[in-house]
């Protein structure tokens, strides 16, 4: 598919005058008539459109949603994010948003038998022994077939809608014009970053188009789960799959919402539940790949009590620092240590203004506490996660996107397992998993991973400063070895070149017992204890010492 440039003006965007009038009838119709005028868009406005009073009584948000669903797949899909940014958008749209669903008309077969042979190069027959003809399901971007390879094996085949690439670029296209026009003449909208909101749909749905992205986040996640027996992930036939069909083996269970089917299996669904919470905080805490679209169709309880998990399209990925992150969230949150739970939101958002962390900090507690240690069912973990990003939003930071798609699978994860076991708590079983993941910080492995890393960057350094220090010098010594000072607070100024001198050659110093240390760690000579050399460890201690001195030196007033 060919990538949009994020510069598209507004001439390109409005190109598809057609389309753009059947965008503007759909929102006139829906009551948002004034809304097009303002937004200087009354030369699409047809002289016999007028809003339909049918939808006059209802509130904005359900009419902005009933449009979305009448425009297609492209605003279905928008919506569907929209509904994932809590922190930006109100809500009473959250709500609505949620509530969009992929109601599209199939396509027919004779259309899907044309796409998929001329995608495989071969007839159907040659590849399948069976086809069914009436898809299984069928959604905005792709719709599946049940099949039987030639090899006897069951599988289900995704196949992209015949043009709806072509589709989807023609209406970002004209998204992006809208979004120009929304922050251009409708200033009350900035907070919500139209333009960015549409940017980032842009970059979402681009992965979800290209189903070689979705093959490859199937092998990583089904690598990383390889050592949890009761969890299963689809195989990909790789040899018949392309960025436009995917065939992958074919699961067939009950859904995980069903309790009373999963009871006349014989199967425990409070142990269904902790399975699949176990497998989700795996992803979430161990590897940085988590699947972000955890909804009842897309969980299955297997016919031998294993959790079948497909559709891989939309993941979140994390990276150590944000998984570290994430962690000290869930444990602060459970131990109402608000003061750290702000510290981390500062780390991982960006900042879009001023933000006063003592405040941050009280509003987290304000939202938060009368919630945290409620009785079991009474409150949703992942709806209280998002109710904190919102406090972080006001308070000028921007939260990852990541973050959001991981705290509203939490919100349905917890939601589900409460249907089947009323006594889930999602938050408490993803702390005690916290806790295992910080203890395992501190195991030989990932010590010895740190400070290899530690060790990297100190040889970095030191390779560094010599050249630095030499180019100082240099300089210094065409000035006569001297240092023009021109400021206000000229004694302010003096004392800080000379704490910054002390802590320069004392930085040296510790970095060079740093690295000796680091050395005889991993030469392992000497005596031992919990299997670290004692001479690497008391040099390393020395220059950590060393070094935190200086520092607390240069602080002194």
């Amino acid at each position: 598919m060919k990538v949009i440039s994020t510069a598209t003006n507004l001439a390109q965007a409005f190109k598809n005058a057609g389309r753009v009038s059947e965008i503007v009838r759909v929102l006139v119709k829906h009551g948002f008539i004034d809304l097009l005028h303002r937004m200087n868009l009354s030369r699409f406005l047809g002289e016999r459109e007028v809003a339909d009073p049918s939808y006059a009584a209802l509130p904005v948000p359900e009419r902005l949603r009933l449009s979305f669903e009448e425009l297609g797949p492209t605003f279905v899909k928008l919506g569907q994010l929209l509904a994932t940014r809590s922190d930006l958008i109100p809500e009473a749209y959250v709500d609505e948003f949620s509530k969009l669903q992929d109601n599209v008309t199939t396509v027919p077969f004779e259309e899907i038998r044309v796409f998929l042979e001329s995608d495989l190069k071969a007839p159907i027959q040659d590849v399948f022994s069976e086809f069914e003809n009436a898809p299984k399901a069928a959604a905005s971007i792709a719709q599946v077939h049940f099949a039987i390879l030639k090899s006897g094996e069951k599988v289900a085949v995704k196949i992209q809608r015949p043009g709806i690439d072509k589709i989807i670029q023609n209406d970002i296209s004209i998204l992006r014009g809208l979004a120009v026009l929304l922050e251009k003449y409708i200033p009350e909208v900035e907070p919500f970053n139209p333009v960015g909101l549409v940017e980032e749909f842009f970059q979402s749905i681009l992965y979800e188009l290209d189903f070689r992205v979705e093959s490859n986040n199937i092998r990583k996640i089904k690598y990383n789960l390889r050592e949890l027996e009761k969890i299963s992930i689809p195989k990909v036939y790789e040899a018949f799959s392309s960025s436009k069909v995917l065939i992958l083996e074919r699961f067939e269970g009950i859904r995980f919402s069903d309790r009373e089917a999963i009871l006349k299996a014989g199967i425990d669904p409070k142990s269904i539940v902790e399975i699949g919470a176990d497998a989700f905080f795996h992803m979430v805490m161990h590897d940085g790949i988590f699947h972000g679209d955890l909804h009842p169709g897309n969980l299955f309880v297997l016919p031998d009590g294993k959790i079948g998990i497909i559709d891989f399209g939309i993941v979140g990925r994390l990276g150590k620092r944000v998984k570290d992150s994430i962690i000290t969230m869930f444990i602060a949150i459970i131990d109402e240590d608000y003061e750290s739970l702000a510290s981390e939101y500062l780390v991982l958002c960006s900042p879009t203004g001023e933000t006063d962390i003592n405040i941050l900090q009280k509003d987290l507690m304000d939202t938060l506490s009368p919630y945290v240690g409620m009785s079991l069912g009474e409150v949703n973990a992942g709806k209280l996660l998002l109710r904190s990003t919102h406090i972080a939003a006001q308070h000028h930071l921007k939260v990852p996107r990541e973050l959001m798609l991981l705290f509203r699978a939490i919100m349905t994860i917890d939601g589900l397992g409460k249907k089947l076991d009323p006594n889930f708590d999602v938050l408490q079983l993803g702390n005690r998993l916290a806790k295992q993941v910080v203890s395992s910080r501190y195991s030989r492995e990932r010590l010895t991973h740190d400070l290899i890393i530690l060790g990297r960057d100190l040889q970095d350094t030191l390779e560094t400063f010599p050249r630095l220090l030499k180019r100082f010098l240099r300089v210094w010594s065409h000035n006569h070895f001297a240092l023009e000072l021109k400021s206000k607070e000229l004694s302010a100024l003096t004392h800080a070149v000379e704490s910054f001198s002390y802590y320069f050659f004392t930085a040296i110093t510790s970095f060079t017992v740093i690295g000796v240390g680091i050395a005889l760690l991993f030469l392992n000579r000497g005596p031992e204890i919990s299997g670290f050399s004692l001479y690497g460890l008391v040099f390393l201690g020395l220059g950590l010492w060393l070094l935190g001195r200086g520092l607390w030196s240069v602080k002194k007033p």
